[in-house]
């Protein structure tokens, strides 16, 4: 992560990373959709938890230490409606909050989101309101319902981009308008000793990961706990 995207980073609350995937990538993946095959079915999506483009931005951003704490898919249909804002940095939730200390910054639960097909800037889909992440004020409802637009912007991506994000951002989506679907995977990421969301990974499943992925998907313990785990006789 150059000083540039932590810039950014910081200041957005968010990054977008372009060309992440391949082409070929991209077509694995989507015909996995497609055959709606599920996340843990396909290893071109189990390859994505420990992506070695992106594992410097989360060790930047999260630490050394971290989890995957859950994960999703987003298809989008024409027509399909807008998603309120939510999170930001007031009120403070321990689970997924930002703070800069120390000459560096820190996330709670952090979400990369890797798009699978275009998202034009009508297109409609993520949205935020950038710098919402270090806001000492609660977001107004008016911008809350989209009755009002205020500072909210779109974010677009193309196929293969990655945006990663804070939770602690106030963020959203709009109404999908294009006549193709939104296509997303989103893996959500967290610090080693911090759990969002219930920690429910079958026996089957873990059987499936590398020793890599399995150091990623796990469930929350104390960054010293890990070390000594590794390192013990």
């Amino acid at each position: 992560m150059n000083e540039k995207e932590k810039y950014l980073f910081d200041l957005q609350g968010y990054i977008v990373i372009e060309n992440v995937l391949s082409q070929e990538q991209l077509t694995i993946l989507n015909r996995a959709i497609d055959e709606k095959k599920v996340l843990w079915e396909e290893p071109a999506f189990r390859n994505l938890i420990d992506d070695p483009t992106i594992e410097p931005y989360l060790t930047e951003i999260l630490q050394e230490e971290y989890r995957l704490d859950h994960e999703y898919s987003i298809i989008h249909q024409k027509g399909d409606s807008l998603f309120g804002l939510h999170g930001g940095g007031v009120p403070y939730d321990p689970g997924q909050y930002y703070i800069f200390k120390n000459e560096r910054m820190y996330s709670g639960l952090t979400v990369v989101s890797y798009a699978l097909s275009d998202i034009g800037d009508q297109d409609g889909g993520f949205c935020c309101i950038p710098g919402s992440h270090k806001s000492n004020y609660r977001t107004p409802k008016e911008f809350v319902d989209y009755s009002e637009t205020g500072p909210t912007v779109h974010i677009s991506q193309k196929a293969g981009d990655v945006l990663i994000f804070t939770e602690a951002l106030t963020h959203g989506t709009y109404t999908w308008k294009a006549s193709h679907q939104r296509r997303s995977l989103l893996f959500k990421y967290a610090p080693a000793m911090i759990s969002w969301a219930a920690f429910q990974r079958s026996q089957e499943r873990m059987d499936l990961l590398t020793e890599k992925q399995k150091s990623i998907v796990q469930a929350p313990a104390s960054v010293g706990y890990r070390h000594y785990g590794k390192n013990k006789s």
